[in-house]
């Protein structure tokens, strides 16, 4: 609340009009400040061979179908689904095994745990070690890899006609007994981090990941960034139990693809799979898109970085959502190609992808830029991107884009392995192989209109994140320029929390007995037990990116257990004229008193609309003067983290589950005060920080004076002038203005005086 209120305090320092707070404009806003596309390039000098008859190009033939083999489809007793598609081009077949559970499906504490059990699958079965299946492999002269998408986990076996019983013989045991040696899970598990810190060590990859970060948050599984320290988490035995609980046949594919005869390899595949155990399937988890309203940026610092990295994105589509195929034909021109909108208008070029899964996905734009540049090539982007969804493609466009897309179709299965990838894909979404054979004359049955209509349904130019990688020292003053908000991050910051995993019974039962012994330091239970009311006086500085720090004045009273006041008041002009703003709670309901937008020397009172109640409850739950109550009640949820470290003083740091859907708070105490010195919660996928030191006993209870406040948008510097405890408190204070009232006052407000 006290940083909802800042926002309040700012906007209306500024001038901004209330009734909604009108906050500095972002891209996408409004025409402002949405780039508008670049002026017409200077004319060409005179084209010579303009008047001469030249052989012009070739006409464009509709899309074809794509000319493959019936399948055969059939399921083993045991669950498992089997597609084969016989192709003779060439004595090759590929096995394609695939288990329907990856990334999307790995728990919150143990990322990264998909991969390492894909790694490991060719390091080691009950008979053979990894050098065994190397040296079998090569005999043979196939291949044989695994790997963990987001969707799924894929063990591919390549090899000649002949030595098909070789993949019918290592896959399966592959799959049903692998080792999970000790030796090599340490190996490959290095091996992992190490891979990730080169990935993390790319500019252009840690955009990428920052944007779907940013997007989807910390608490969706597109979101979340896997971490070196959530590696060192995972044990040989959370990927043995990752094995056990997804690695089943009801819950796996075999796509086999080659020089074989159907109805014989059925026989070939019962006998190599049919010993597979059946198993019960766990629920997939089922996560919703988090919501997005107005634009979000965040700025990545990487000094001495000399070209930035920006990304756009925003919500995608589904691969089964009917509008794929217009979406296909219009990104393909904004970006798909490297002839689209985005590389001819940007001198470094840029991309526009899609994600193709089950799920919606995300939709990103990647480009660069010299730092100098960084915010008007961002705004290109945006206005090429609002071009789109306004006017979409032209006709000229799609026909070029249906012959392009539909044409390079085929040239995908140029091998069998090719053909069993593409299959795997189609079978996973629930299409069949009527997708591989049909999906140039899909294409083609896109025309101008749908794919117009698609861009105006898809794109939006209003919602969206966007992510600037480079030296803040260049990017910032641009930002300023602009009014944008944005979000600042060093490079080198972990971008997702780790999440403890069930902790040790011992180190639980000592991080309660230290919350214990933090409300025993607090004032103890029976003071805090008996407070009725808290009302601090306040004075200090709120700032925001680009703008100067506005003088804040701030009353905060606290009636427990539910009603909640607090009152702004800023230097608004000469003479010491201050103006108000208060916020008010009572139970479900609240309202708000904040200058009129048409008469700002007046005020005008509006109700709290219930969906940002929950915000205020919330706040309300978290008080730092109460906190350690539930925080100590026998049915709180806490979590020991490693202890932490601030201004050289040794931190105890415990994470406390809130009742409220995905917002956990993490508490810092001192450990020779044993007095909470930070509290931090994530707020739509950035961390807001509340710090507390200068502790004065008032009545037995320990308050802090020294309240810094910061979070992604602004920072707020608070010391408390006055702390009074069970004081009574009006209850007029709490009953909404029947009216409007000045909105200046040259002396500060008492709300709390009866």
């Amino acid at each position: 609340m006290r940083a909802a209120i800042a926002v309040l305090v700012f906007a209306a320092a500024c001038g901004a009009k209330p009734t909604p707070v009108v906050m500095p404009t972002l891209p996408g806003d409004g025409d402002t400040n949405t780039a508008k596309p670049p002026p017409p390039r200077t004319k060409p000098a005179a084209d010579p061979w303009e008047s001469k008859t030249l052989i012009g190009p070739p006409e464009i033939s509709p899309p074809q179908s794509v000319d493959l083999a019936a399948m055969v489809s059939f399921k083993l007793s045991n669950g498992l689904e089997v597609h084969v598609i016989p192709d003779q081009r060439l004595p090759v077949v590929s096995m394609q095994l695939v288990v329907k559970a990856g990334r999307a499906d790995e728990p919150v504490a143990y990322p990264g745990v998909a991969e390492l059990a894909a790694d490991l699958l060719v390091k080691g079965t009950r008979t053979r070690d990894a050098a065994g299946i190397a040296k079998l492999i090569d005999s043979v002269g196939g291949t044989i890899t695994a790997d963990a998408t987001f969707e799924a986990t894929v063990l591919s076996c390549s090899v000649l006609r002949r030595e098909l019983d070789t993949c019918l013989t290592i896959v399966p045991e592959m799959v049903e007994q692998p080792k999970f040696a000790s030796d090599e899970f340490t190996k490959m598990r290095d091996q992992l981090r190490g891979s990730l810190a080169q990935r993390l060590s790319d500019p252009a990859t840690v955009a990428t990941v920052h944007a779907q970060n940013l997007l989807w948050t910390n608490q969706h599984v597109r979101g979340r960034v896997t971490s070196d320290l959530a590696i060192a988490q995972i044990t040989r035995d959370e990927v043995i139990a990752w094995h056990k609980a997804w690695f089943t046949p009801a819950n796996s594919m075999l796509v086999v693809v080659g020089d074989v005869d159907a109805k014989r390899v059925q026989s070939d595949i019962e006998r190599a799979f049919g010993g597979w155990a059946k198993a019960p399937v766990p629920p997939h988890p089922q996560m919703l898109p988090p919501g997005l309203n107005g634009t979000r940026i965040r700025l990545v610092d990487w000094p001495g970085l000399p070209q930035a990295q920006i990304r756009v994105a925003q919500f995608g589509i589904q691969h089964t959502d009917p509008r794929f195929f217009d979406t296909l034909v219009f990104n393909y021109i904004l970006g798909g190609n490297p002839q689209s909108r985005l590389s001819r208008v940007i001198k470094t070029g840029g991309a526009s992808t899609f994600d193709r899964n089950a799920d919606a996905g995300s939709f990103v734009v990647s480009t660069s830029a010299r730092n100098t540049d960084a915010v008007v090539t961002t705004e290109v982007v945006l206005g090429e991107i609002t071009k789109m969804a306004k006017e979409g493609p032209t006709d000229g466009e799609v026909a070029q884009a249906i012959a392009s897309i539909s044409g390079s179709w085929g040239l995908r299965f140029q091998t069998v392995a090719d053909v069993g990838a593409a299959l795997v894909g189609a079978e996973l979404h629930g299409f069949g192989e009527e997708y591989l054979k049909n999906y140039g004359i899909a294409v083609g049955h896109v025309d101008p209109g749908s794919a117009r209509q698609a861009a105006q349904a898809v794109l939006d130019p209003k919602n969206f994140v966007i992510v600037i990688v480079g030296d803040a020292k260049d990017i910032e003053p641009q930002l300023a320029k602009k009014g944008w908000r944005y979000d600042k991050v060093p490079f080198t910051a972990q971008i997702t929390p780790v999440v403890t995993p069930d902790v040790d019974p011992k180190r639980l039962a000592a991080a309660k007995k230290f919350l214990d012994d933090a409300l025993v330091a607090k004032g103890g239970r029976a003071k805090l037990q008996a407070l009725t009311s808290v009302r601090l006086t306040e004075t200090g500085t709120t700032t925001a990116a680009g703008h100067p720090a506005v003088a804040v004045d701030m009353e905060r009273v606290l009636v427990v257990p539910d009603k909640l006041r607090i009152d702004a008041r800023f230097a608004s002009g000469a003479g010491g004229a201050q103006t108000r703003v208060v916020y008010a709670a009572d139970g479900a309901k609240g309202w708000v008193q904040q200058p009129d937008p048409s008469d700002p020397t007046k005020m005008v009172v509006q109700d709290i609309p219930p969906p940002q109640m929950g915000a205020i409850d919330f706040e309300r739950w978290r008080d730092t003067d109460t906190i350690l109550l539930k925080a100590t009640d026998p049915a709180a949820k806490v979590t020991p983290l490693a202890d932490d470290d601030i201004g050289g003083k040794p931190q105890t740091v415990i994470k406390l589950a809130s009742p409220f859907v995905g917002v956990d708070v993490t508490l810092y105490f001192d450990k020779a005060t044993k007095l909470m010195t930070r509290m931090t919660y994530d707020e739509g996928g950035f961390t807001s920080s509340d710090e507390f030191a200068d502790y004065k006993p008032i009545d037995g209870v320990q308050i802090a004076h020294k309240r810094p406040t910061h979070d992604r948008a602004r920072d707020i510097e608070l010391t408390v002038k006055k702390a009074e405890v069970n004081v009574q408190i009006a209850p007029s204070s709490f009953v909404k203005p029947a009216s409007a009232t000045p909105a200046t006052t040259t002396a500060p407000a008492n709300p709390g005086a009866k």
